[in-house]
């Protein structure tokens, strides 16, 4: 798998040459159409200000938040225009955000110099009127020392570039940017024949209190980037919590990857709860918390790892938050409706008295992994009832993803299809709008949206003991009771209406499905989405534009209820 294509990612000690050789190595590239960016000017260039004054003024930290923000616009040039050289500053591979963005979209190249080289040219940068803040020395004795700390403190990180360069000779003569450049250029083709490497994949942001974390989606990356990962996280011990379907699938072989990507001693346990909704409960909460306890496991060395669906992760979050107040934990979804909603956002539970999700908490992960090669080995039924949440998503606020599935929805309902990986894409940047803007629920109105189609949804589950309808499946039925309530009360036209309980319709409801209208109002009225005892509703004013509504007449919410026994 060659280079070609693939940014190329130039790190190193700050006076390592990298945007000068970086420029070189474009020029030898522009017939492959690569174009050289330097991240300090793209930085300077988007804020009107200096590094000097963003350090100055913001902090240092709010200038790796921003350099984070940064590369990763500059990172998805990759897929929607060509590949570029780019040469980073001296720490933005600090940060795990950073190492994710560029190990999907391209190659690190490791510019290795010698600190009294690095001194040296930064001496000449600062002599022609650059402002380095991190490197401020009385004199060339102090910069070195500097410089010899900032290396001892990042050769972790750049020791994890794909190609490690070392720009001096075996004779210790020095050579120009340009024949740098040209050695870096060979070392590169020579690379494709004996490295094998990663598949690419794009990275966004999930903005949270208790610190971003990457969302990563690309086909055969779960792995490879986990080993990575954990790798980068520095932990002694993973244990994948899993329930026994995907355990007889996937953990031996996964687990074998995991410790090869790694390239160094780890310890994979697993631990294997039942399958299904009847799991998340608090004796199997319990059990997997007692299951940490006999491993001993330590915040500080060990990391949880949920592989499975909405249920895994629900449950496996919640367990990792409680035990020793937070285990540092990766989210690997393995089915749709995980991968586009129940994996991202931090919330965690479990069932409790009959109701849905009723105990849980807000608990940010380390890293989620989307690999839609998962889904291959999806029951087609699972399949389907995901497809419920990529819908929702369209319906409350995106007018261009309900076009796309409006229309290849029965070719998804027939099995997977090529465009999945960007459907799962799309879904999982509208889900982050919500939770970017309102992690913890707490704005009425913005993340309670995704909620549409829900409270029914948990009213249906619950009356059913939830054992004949999966999630999805509930939320679709739950969707199509919350938009005919919609027309009801004379928010949705007739015609809308119409439009989307066809596609809605189409989302198959196998088996028996039996409940009572006055079964499913009762659970409704205990649902934890409900406010103060009031109803309260996520609906349509028109396809892409959901608003809330309460203390809506029950005699409507029934006739809803009726309206979807009467077409399951």
């Amino acid at each position: 798998m060659t280079w070609r294509g693939r940014h190329i990612y130039l790190i190193g000690l700050p006076g390592s040459g990298k945007s000068s050789v970086g420029k070189e190595l474009a020029t030898y590239l522009s017939r492959g159409g690569y174009e050289f960016i330097d991240l300090d000017e793209e930085i300077v260039k988007v804020t009107g200000k200096t590094i000097a004054e963003i350090f100055a003024s913001d902090s240092e930290d709010r200038f790796r938040e921003i350099e984070t923000e940064i590369l990763l616009t500059v990172s998805q040039k990759n897929f929607e225009q060509h590949p570029c050289v780019i040469a980073t500053g001296g720490g933005t591979p600090l940060r795990a955000i950073n190492r994710s963005i560029m190990r999907g979209s391209g190659i690190m190249v490791w510019v290795d110099v010698t600190v009294r080289q690095a001194a040296k040219n930064v001496i000449s940068s600062l002599l022609q009127g650059e402002t380095r803040p991190l490197l401020m020395s009385e004199n060339a004795e102090e910069l070195a020392v500097k410089l010899r700390l900032l290396l001892e403190e990042r050769r972790h990180f750049y020791e994890q570039a794909t190609m490690h360069f070392i720009t001096r000779s075996p004779g210790g003569d020095e050579r120009n940017p340009k024949e740098l450049a040209y050695e870096l250029f060979k070392a590169l083709e020579q690379m494709s024949r004996t490295i094998r490497l990663r598949p690419r994949f794009e990275t966004f942001i999930a903005h949270s209190a208790m610190g971003d974390y990457p969302v990563a989606i690309g086909s055969g990356i779960a792995a490879s980037e986990l080993g990575a990962s954990i790798r980068d996280m520095n932990a002694r011990r993973a244990v994948i919590i899993t329930d026994e379907n995907v355990s007889k699938l996937y953990v031996q072989k996964f687990s074998q990857k995991i410790a090869l990507e790694h390239k160094g001693p780890i310890d994979i346990h697993q631990i294997v709860i039942p399958a299904g909704e009847t799991s998340k409960d608090k004796d199997t909460l319990f059990d997997i918390i007692d299951s940490f306890e006999k491993l001993e496991l330590s915040k500080k060395s060990d990391i949880a790892i949920t592989l499975g669906g909405g249920v895994i992760s629900d449950i496996g979050g919640f367990a990792a938050h409680l035990y020793h107040r937070g285990l540092p934990l990766i989210h690997v979804p393995t089915t749709l409706i995980g991968q586009v909603d129940a994996a991202i956002g931090g919330k965690t539970g479990i069932d409790y008295g009959g109701q849905k999700n009723h105990l849980g908490s807000f608990y940010a992960p380390q890293l989620v992994l989307i690999d839609p090669i998962f889904l291959k080995s999806l029951l087609k039924r699972e399949l389907n009832a995901g497809l419920s949440e990529i819908i929702k998503y369209a319906l409350i606020g995106s007018p261009k993803l309900w076009a796309v599935l409006s229309k290849s929805l029965r070719r998804l309902l027939r099995g997977l299809d090529s465009g999945i990986e960007i459907i799962i894409r799309d879904a999982v940047q509208e889900k982050l709008r919500y939770v970017n803007e309102d992690e913890f629920e707490q704005k009425k109105g913005i993340r309670e949206l995704l909620n549409f189609g829900h409270t029914f949804a948990h009213g249906f589950e619950a009356a059913t003991g939830f054992t004949q309808l999966l999630h999805g499946e509930a939320v679709a039925l739950g969707m199509r009771a919350a938009t005919w309530l919609s027309m009801e009360l004379g928010l949705l036209s007739e015609n809308e209406w119409s439009e989307v309980e066809i596609v809605l319709g189409r989302l198959p409801i196998p088996g028996e499905v039996t409940f009572t209208v006055d079964e499913a109002v009762q659970k409704m009225r205990r649902d934890k989405k409900n406010s103060a005892h009031m109803n309260r509703f996520v609906l349509l004013e028109s396809v892409g534009k959901a608003v809330i509504r309460e203390n809506i007449d029950e005699k409507h919410i029934k006739k809803a209820i009726e309206f979807v026994l009467s077409v399951i």
